[in-house]
């Protein structure tokens, strides 16, 4: 038998590319998984907030919880105007059974009077592929010469809950109807 070392060589040649080529494929085949749509609840998504003096700005904590059978994967965040800006990281992956913290900051410079608007998040939401989140609140304008309700109120906010942890972001109400958990 007159095998030669080239002829070993070029076998196990084949066999090393076979074997690679054979690999990769299956690494391609088993990465690719694509991840259902879920259920998604935002908490307080309709929110009308307290008169808010302009200028000054304000605070929207949202909780966003994932409550379907797949992971939420939230590819953007939009919101209605400029005026409007998300303060923490944009979260981009929420596990089922979990939730989220977005902060926003609403700058009421450039407003007046009655104002309302809505922010987006887009993902894998069941069935529209987006949850909103809709707020509105009356910005008036700052006093010159007499002191009105809403400076009057951001006094005793300062003074006195500051301590106990109140901030303006708790100073909204919703549409709920507050004994629906009640019988």
């Amino acid at each position: 038998m007159n095998i030669s070392i080239k002829h070993i060589f070029e076998r196990a040649g084949r066999a090393v590319f076979l074997l690679s080529t054979l690999s990769v494929a299956v690494l391609f085949a088993s990465c690719r998984k694509e991840v259902g749509p879920t259920y998604v609840h935002v908490g307080d998504s309709v929110r009308h907030y307290l008169p808010i003096i302009q200028g000054d700005e304000l605070r929207m904590l949202w909780k966003v919880y994932n409550d379907g059978p797949n992971p939420l994967i939230i590819s953007d965040v939009q919101p209605a105007c400029s005026a409007i800006r998300l303060t923490t990281e944009m979260p981009t992956l929420i596990p089922v059974g979990d939730s989220a913290v977005m902060i926003f900051a609403f700058n009421t410079a450039e407003n007046i009077n009655y104002t309302e608007h809505t922010i987006r998040v887009f993902g894998n939401i069941e069935p529209t592929g987006e949850a909103e989140m809709h707020f509105d609140v009356t910005i008036v304008p700052p006093s010159m010469l007499q002191v009105d309700f809403e400076e009057r109120l951001l006094r005793k906010l300062t003074e006195e809950d500051v301590a106990s942890g109140k901030t303006r972001k708790n100073l909204y109400y919703t549409d709920r109807d507050p004994f629906e958990n009640y019988e």
